[in-house]
């Protein structure tokens, strides 16, 4: 009887080994992709390089627009350590939900740690009463140049770096160290253009934040020539696009938020305004520590 039980308990703990292991559909998924993507960066000779690949590769893999009542408490319940890439990249390839900068960035990083970069998730803007709209996020990722590492922004939602006078990529520490100092020229937007979705399957979320010619011009994009709605629309990811539309021209907005603190100087100054902890690779602590060493 005893040796009964005992093989009856292996089996058992086989079979619970076996269910917690076998791979879901989401993550085979995701490790296809992910080899595919493998594959296509052996082919590319630089850190830079590499992770400006996946910074498109993101931007165009993920929809933008505004979130619904349900997507925004589905966001609200994860934080970085929750989010799991082959989940998301599910969501994403089939344009189940847009993203805002923070979940887009999320991704990124992600991403970035799979293939062995050092990555963090920096937040800038304001997160008092009426102001909560008015943050940014984005990623900031170590990579060697010049025989050297820099940690330098990526920006996969707005799509861009940033440079120095030289032409080379900015050390994020040296981007807010002239900042700080007003030495705005010594800084250098590197923006970017590609296509991704704007996701609209309730065109009623956009018409309260519209201007009648826009409410206008976001039906005649919508509707096809049978009548009905398509749910999806392409759009141009860039700076312009997103900070300075007609429609929403947020950079302006943000500024004006800027007055409303009593800070006089142009939107690259928000960018020392950091709002939130630093999150990422193991060091984000002493990555928050430096940073804050700089902008206080």
């Amino acid at each position: 009887m005893k040796k009964l039980r005992a093989a009856l308990i292996i089996v058992l703990m086989s079979q619970v080994a076996v269910t917690i292991q076998a791979p879901t559909t989401e993550n085979l998924l995701w490790e296809r992709e992910r080899a595919r993507l493998d594959s296509l960066l052996t082919g590319i000779p630089s850190d830079l390089d590499k992770t400006t690949f996946l910074r498109t590769y993101c931007g165009e893999l993920i929809d933008i627009g505004r979130l619904d009542d349900q997507t925004s408490r589905f966001y609200q319940s994860i934080d970085f350590e929750s989010f799991r890439l082959s989940h998301f990249y599910s969501l994403f390839r089939k344009d189940r939900i847009p993203a805002a900068c923070g979940p887009t960035s999320y991704f990124y990083i992600k991403l970035l740690q799979s293939f062995g970069f050092k990555a963090y998730q920096y937040s800038f803007g304001f997160k008092d009463k009426g102001y909560e709209r008015f943050v940014h996020s984005f990623a900031l990722v170590e990579i060697e140049y010049g025989g050297a590492k820099r940690l330098i922004i990526q920006d996969p939602y707005l799509n861009l770096s940033y440079r120095n006078q030289a032409g080379e990529p900015m050390d994020f520490f040296e981007f807010l160290s002239a900042i700080k100092n007003r030495r705005y020229e010594e800084v250098v937007m590197d923006p970017s253009s590609l296509t991704t979705f704007l996701l609209a399957p309730d065109p009623a979320l956009y018409y309260p934040h519209l201007s009648d010619s826009c409410k206008k011009m976001l039906s005649l994009a919508l509707r096809r020539s049978d009548g009905t709605l398509k749910t999806r629309i392409p759009i141009t990811r860039n700076y312009d696009t997103l900070m300075k539309s007609p429609c929403d021209d947020f950079e302006s907005a943000f500024v004006n938020a800027m007055r409303q603190h009593g800070v006089q100087e142009p939107f690259l100054y928000a960018y020392t305004l950091r709002v939130s902890d630093v999150v990422g690779s193991a060091d984000h602590e002493r990555v928050q520590n430096r940073i804050d060493s700089v902008v206080r």
